[in-house]
């Protein structure tokens, strides 16, 4: 980083969290601001709704692979050029979206517009660990996590104004101006964190050797277990994603107009758990946090689970609320330590490991998540059961694989 960039501590600015936070929040807004605009696509496009909604898979499907293959290179090349070659990507793949006129081709830009995406928002993460590391790192993600959480908030009610001003282009023509912001942030704004000297030496490097960092990732057994266990919890969240629709408005009969506020009382709650993170980072190690919080969370599953069972049919919805929100809202103080703990291994594939953490979550959550929903029996037990064992499983993970309980100085000294 440019030394003029540091502050008088020689710390970097208080202003890069929002600027990485802004970069981070175009997926979420990728993604959410175009969800109520589904039916209308459908009817526009002349097919059916679940055909549109391919779009979404196919986006999950291209973040991962534009993290996987970013990361890399951006430690390779540096993260502004990668940052760039992304938002590059985005940009024209957005605008190609606004004169689609059949839903293949809609599929296939969601795709391309993913992978760029994903070029664009792993060099956030990598940023990080290139300027911070244990405690600070954690707390600089908490901080990214709490500004960014304010996006999927936002993208519904964004995409509703959008569709009643306009149409269904109004809201990618949104996303379009929204990247080009996101290009002048990254190139005029971000710091490039690789040296110099550490991008010739990688270009010189054989290129077979640009992918050995998912090598390196592999063989250290402590790492994988912080980042599956996140994965775990990821596959608990996208349950809840995945199935939101059906255990709101069909199960307990929410009114489409109410189910933002059942939906946004869990974003609350991630917020709330987050800014608490960040209090108690000042006094305890982000792997201690990271075993409670995860704790917590099966603790709330475990309450979901039972409460479904004991009440059935008759279970209310705030019983069903109350755990639901301490669910998902301990991800707010897990997510931010495990990435922390899991980074804390690779300082010098920093982009390469934040590649692998980031993809994990997509393909995991996307894949338990569907896995769940296709045992719907029209009851919410395969939910609160499978949220359960996903809890479960990231806790052992963290116990037994990462040894949480233990410190992480000896690999850091590698």
């Amino acid at each position: 980083m440019s030394p003029n960039l540091l502050n008088a501590e020689g710390k970097p600015p208080r202003w890069l969290a929002p600027c990485l936070a802004a970069l981070v929040a175009l997926t979420p807004f990728a993604i959410d601001t175009y969800l109520p605009a589904i039916p209308a696509m459908a009817i526009a496009l002349g097919v059916e709704v679940a055909q549109v909604q391919h779009s979404v898979s196919s986006y999950l499907l291209g973040f991962a692979v534009g993290q996987l293959c970013g990361g890399p290179l951006s430690d390779r090349w540096g993260r502004i050029l990668v940052g760039t070659i992304g938002l590059g990507i985005f940009i024209v793949s957005t605008a190609l979206i606004i004169f689609a006129n059949n839903v293949e081709l809609l599929v296939a830009l969601r795709f391309c517009q993913a992978v760029g995406g994903g070029f664009a928002t792993v060099i956030c993460g990598a940023i990080v660990r290139d300027l911070y590391h244990g405690r600070e790192a954690a707390r600089i993600m908490s901080m990214i996590a709490t500004m960014m959480l304010v996006a999927p908030m936002a993208a519904p009610m964004i995409g509703s104004s959008l569709l009643t001003l306009g149409d269904w282009h109004a809201i990618f023509i949104f996303l379009l101006i929204y990247a080009l912001l996101m290009m002048i942030l990254v190139r005029v704004i971000l710091p490039e964190t690789v040296s110099g000297f550490r991008r010739a030496r990688r270009q010189k490097s054989a290129r077979r050797t640009m992918f050995s960092g998912y090598g390196q990732i592999f063989r250290c057994p402590r790492a994988l277990g912080f980042l599956f266990g996140q994965a775990l919890v990821s596959g608990c969240m996208f349950i809840y994603i995945t199935t939101a629709p059906f255990v709101f408005m069909e199960h307990f009969g929410v009114s489409s107009a109410n189910f933002p506020l059942m939906f946004g009382s869990c974003v609350l709650g991630l917020l709330v758990m987050v800014q608490l993170n960040i209090r108690l980072l000042k006094v305890f190690e982000p792997r201690q946090i990271l075993l409670v919080g995860m704790t917590l969370q099966m603790c709330a599953c475990l309450l979901l689970l039972v409460s479904t069972l004991y009440f059935g049919q008759d279970q209310t919805l705030l019983a069903w609320m109350v755990p639901l929100v301490l669910a998902m809202g301990s991800i707010g103080i897990i997510t931010p330590n495990s990435a922390a703990c899991y980074l804390e291994f690779f300082p010098r594939i920093s982009g390469t490991a934040n590649a692998l953490y980031g993809a994990s979550l997509f393909i995991a959550g996307g894949i338990l998540g569907g896995l769940v929903n296709s045992f719907h029996t029209g009851t919410l037990i395969p939910v609160a059961a499978g949220m359960l064992a996903c809890s479960v499983a990231a806790l052992c993970m963290a116990l037994f694989v990462a040894r949480a309980r233990s410190p992480i100085e000896i690999e850091k000294r590698r």
